[in-house]
C-alpha cells in the first residue's frame, strides 16, 4: 500500500517563506563577516599620523644676556598599541636637530621649514624624543618629547 504525501497550498507558501527566510538570514551572516573582515583588514593598514614642530622660547634675562631654550611641541603625544604610526615633524625654529627616540632605535634631522617623518609600530612604552643638538641646559635645552603608547 502505498501513500501519498498532498501539499496544501498553505503548507506551500510556508514553505517558500521559510526557504526564503532562510536564504536572507545566510546573505546577511555573509555579508556581516564580509564586512567585520573588511574593517579589520583596514584597522591594521591604517597609519595614524601625529604631527608635531620644534619651538623656541626667547627672553632676556636681568644681566642683558638672551635666553632661548628649544621644544617639541606638542611635548606629549598618545598613540595605541599596535597601531602603524606616522611621526612628522616640522622645523619651525632652530636650523637643524638632530634627534633619537630612545627605545625604537629611530633616529633623524628636522631642519627648519622642512617635514622630518618617521615611521614605526607602536609598542606599549613611554619613548623620549632627545634633541641631540639642545640636549641641555648650556645647549639651550632639553629639548625632550614623548611618545605614550598604552
Amino acid at each position: 500500500m502505498s501513500r501519498f504525501w498532498v501539499v496544501s497550498r498553505k503548507q506551500w507558501r510556508l514553505g517558500v517563506i521559510a526557504v526564503v527566510a532562510v536564504m536572507v538570514a545566510a546573505a546577511f551572516w555573509r555579508y556581516e563577516t564580509l564586512r567585520t573582515e573588511r574593517e579589520t583588514q583596514a584597522a591594521v593598514q591604517a597609519v595614524r599620523v601625529i604631527h608635531m614642530v620644534t619651538g623656541e622660547f626667547k627672553t632676556k634675562l636681568d644681566n642683558g644676556q638672551d635666553m632661548e631654550v628649544y621644544r617639541f611641541d606638542p611635548g606629549t603625544v598618545f598613540a595605541n598599541d599596535g597601531e602603524r604610526v606616522e611621526l612628522r615633524i616640522r622645523g619651525v625654529n632652530g636650523n637643524k636637530h638632530d634627534f633619537v627616540i630612545e627605545g625604537l632605535n629611530l633616529r633623524g634631522t628636522v631642519e627648519k621649514n622642512k617635514e622630518t617623518v618617521v615611521s614605526f609600530n607602536a609598542k606599549e612604552g613611554i619613548y623620549r624624543i632627545v634633541c641631540l643638538t639642545h640636549s641641555d641646559a648650556s645647549h639651550e635645552g632639553p629639548m625632550i618629547g614623548y611618545i605614550v603608547v598604552d
